[in-house]
C-alpha cells in the first residue's frame, strides 16, 4: 500500500504544480500586458486553475500524511520541517498575491477608472517575481527534505 499512496502523492504534487505554474506564468505575462480585456482574459485564466489546485493539494497531502504513518517518519524533523514549511508557504501566499490581484481585477474592471500611469505601476511590480521566487525555493526546500530525509 505504501507505493499506493506514493502514488497519490506524486500525483498531488504534479497537480498542484501544474495548477499552480498556470498561475505563475499569468503572472509573468501580466507584467507585459496593458490591454485591460486580455489581463481580464488571464486573470480568469488563473482563477480558473484554483479548484485544480486545492484538490491536487489535498491529495498530496492526505497521500503524504499516511504515508509519514506507514513508514513511521513522525518521529523524524524533516517531515515536520517540510509540513511547517508548507504551512508557511501556503501563509504567505495569501498577503502576497491575494492583495495583488484584488488590485489587479479591480483595475480593469469595466468601468473601473485609474489614474494614468497606475495600471502601468501596478502590472510592472516586482511583487509576483517576490511570490515566484519565494514560493519556487520553498518547494524545493520540501522536495529536497522529502528525497534525501536529512534528518
Amino acid at each position: 500500500m505504501y507505493l499506493d499512496w506514493k502514488f497519490l502523492h506524486i500525483v498531488g504534487g504534479l497537480g498542484f504544480l501544474a495548477a499552480h505554474g498556470a498561475t505563475a506564468a499569468v503572472a509573468v505575462r501580466l507584467r507585459k500586458e496593458r490591454e485591460p480585456d486580455r489581463i481580464r482574459a488571464l486573470l480568469d485564466l488563473s482563477r480558473s486553475t484554483r479548484p485544480w489546485m486545492h484538490a491536487s493539494l489535498l491529495v498530496l497531502l492526505v497521500a503524504g500524511v499516511v504515508m509519514g504513518f506507514q513508514g513511521h517518519y513522525w518521529g523524524a524533523g524533516w517531515i515536520w520541517t517540510a509540513l511547517i514549511l508548507l504551512v508557511l508557504l501556503l501563509a504567505a501566499a495569501f498577503p502576497l498575491a491575494v492583495p495583488y490581484y484584488v488590485r489587479v481585477r479591480r483595475a480593469v474592471a469595466p468601468g473601473g477608472e485609474l489614474p494614468p500611469g497606475e495600471l502601468d505601476r501596478l502590472l510592472s511590480s516586482s511583487r509576483p517575481i517576490v511570490i515566484a521566487v519565494v514560493e519556487t525555493v520553498g518547494i524545493l526546500v520540501i522536495v529536497y527534505l522529502m528525497v534525501l530525509k536529512p534528518f
